[in-house]
């Protein structure tokens, strides 16, 4: 099992060491890095306990392979890794609130039926520069109505990213969207899977949360271990029944042809934009654009993050059975 496992914490650690994050046994255990992604032989690979995990890690520590301090476990010489963890996450803390306190007024948006954090937030890895980034779920056949309405009313209230905003701190980044009856992510990789494995559902029912999951299966071919747990998820948005209420009226006006109108023009309209937009057609990330997704990912750090994660196994003698690709950027 040692090799299996070592090989797999190391990939692990080398993995969230390029974006600078040390991790706890759990966080190890949580998103490890599937053995059979690396060059490890043909034997049957067990499960691997929580305690196992911590077993190898104390191991790898007495060999001098990886540091730790306080619970908190990186390479080899990253101890500054333990000290920006504990700053980021005291930065994420008042960046949740202000989060929340920005995204409640979602609610008020026909047809939107889930809102997940993701990125740098989701991971409390932020510096006081980072925006938001945010997953919508939306009512299929009204995408394009309630980007629109989503847009306008964050614009209204001055919380939203704006297309040309080099950095935009605290402000709700709407980069995906996905229809509630096609929630497979088309798009496979290594950064992909950790990316989407540390979702949190801030304001989307248990069932669309696990209907996410189980359309999403693929995240275990690259992290072993992981399981998704909605009820250890501890940031969320209150409902406010009254912002409920105006969207439910909304939907109702909007669910006649006058509201088929709507989404034809706005479909019309956004595609337009987009298809016209320079950043669309741009190498190193991905726009996608149809009546099932919208996703805006111009300048992806996927490129970079997956070539040093390749030459960093080389350096510490992991040979892997392939590289790891990109999700099929530009």
């Amino acid at each position: 099992m040692g090799n299996y496992l070592r090989n797999s914490i190391l990939a692990t650690l080398i993995y969230y060491d390029i974006i600078n994050l040390a991790l706890t046994p759990l966080d190890v255990f949580n998103y490890l890095i599937n053995p059979f992604r690396l060059s490890l032989g043909n034997k049957p690979i067990k499960d691997f306990s929580l305690h196992d995990i911590w077993s190898e890690l104390e191991n790898l520590v007495k060999l001098k392979i990886i540091g730790h301090k306080n619970g908190y476990y990186f390479l080899n010489g990253r101890d500054e890794l333990f000290e920006l963890r504990i700053e980021r996450m005291k930065i994420a803390d008042q960046k949740w609130m202000k989060f929340l306190k920005a995204a409640k007024w979602i609610q008020l948006v026909p047809y939107a039926r889930g809102i997940f954090a993701s990125g740098s937030l989701a991971m409390s890895n932020t510096d006081e520069k980072s925006d938001f980034d945010v997953l919508m779920i939306i009512e299929p056949g009204r995408l394009y109505t309630a980007r629109l309405l989503l847009l306008s009313l964050t614009s209204l209230l001055r919380s939203r990213r704006r297309w040309f905003d080099k950095i935009a701190p605290d402000k709700l980044c709407f980069n995906h969207y996905l229809v509630k009856n096609q929630l497979h992510i088309r798009h496979h990789s290594l950064f992909n899977a950790q990316s989407y494995a540390h979702l949190i559902p801030v304001w989307a029912p248990r069932n669309l949360f696990e209907k996410f999951y189980y359309e999403n299966k693929w995240i275990n071919k690259f992290l072993f271990n992981f399981r998704p747990a909605y009820e250890y998820l501890r940031r969320s948005i209150y409902k406010n029944y009254f912002f409920i209420s105006i969207a439910q009226i909304l939907e109702l006006i909007l669910n006649t042809k006058l509201g088929d109108l709507v989404e034809y023009l706005a479909r019309r309209y956004q595609q337009k934009r987009i298809k016209n937009n320079p950043a669309t057609y741009s190498s190193g990330g991905r726009i996608v654009f149809n009546d099932q997704e919208l996703e805006f990912h111009p300048n992806s750090f996927e490129k970079f993050l997956i070539e040093k994660y390749n030459q960093s196994l080389k350096k510490f003698g992991i040979i892997a059975s392939f590289e790891e690709k990109d999700s099929g950027l530009k």
